[in-house]
């Protein structure tokens, strides 16, 4: 079942317009590898939605982790390049 489909079927249960970042939500595109084209999240189904939102998390980690670690080498390399620094400064 698709994500639309469930808000929709929520929407007459609950008596409730679905909430508008909602809506907004389901028309965002998210690049699909495997189909090699952009798809509406509100057309994919909740264990792809669920999966893709899970990888996108991992990625992000992923590359916030790697960015940590650069910093920590730039300030390690600057730790050693400080001395360098000042005395060029003296001259």
């Amino acid at each position: 079942m698709k994500l639309k489909d469930i808000f929709e079927i929520e929407k007459h249960f609950s008596k409730r317009k679905t909430p508008c970042d909602i809506i907004e939500m389901l028309e965002d595109k998210t690049y699909s590898k495997s189909k090699a084209q952009f798809i509406q999240h509100g057309d994919m189904h909740l264990a792809h939605y669920i999966r893709s939102t899970q990888k996108r998390e991992q990625d992000n980690h992923e590359t916030i982790d790697k960015l940590k670690q650069d910093l920590k080498d730039y300030k390690q390399a600057m730790k050693h390049l400080k001395p360098i620094i000042t005395q060029l400064g003296k001259l």
